[in-house]
């Protein structure tokens, strides 16, 4: 029994894909997304610059972007966009520092459609 709750489980979030697990998530609304980062590191201070699009079927969105250590995939910035009327978003967000050798990477972890 214990073996078929899992299996039913395992089928759902294959399916659905799991929130945090680099799918996003939407209010039933169809979408495309793009997402581009850049790091910039002084020291022990750390920025990093994010440009993406986001194109689909409403007309505003929140977007949420997190930005990970590309070695240790732990999250080290983030940043909420608000796009009206347009399919860009971007913008300047402080990042933990010292950004390892790997790099960096951006991953769009949650997209809505915008009130």
């Amino acid at each position: 029994m214990g073996v078929l709750v899992c299996l039913g489980v395992f089928a759902v979030r294959s399916m659905t894909g799991a929130p945090g697990e680099g799918t996003p998530v939407l209010d039933a609304t169809s979408y495309k997304t793009n997402v581009d980062c850049q790091a910039n590191t002084v020291g022990s201070q750390g920025t990093v610059t994010i440009n993406g699009t986001i194109t689909g079927d409403a007309s505003s969105y929140t977007v949420t972007v997190d930005v990970l250590d590309a070695a240790s995939q732990q999250r080290i910035g983030g940043q909420t966009f608000e796009v009206r009327d347009t399919a860009t978003f971007g913008g300047t967000t402080p990042a933990q520092a010292p950004i390892g050798p790997a790099g960096i990477e951006c991953e769009i972890t949650k997209v809505g459609a915008a009130q």
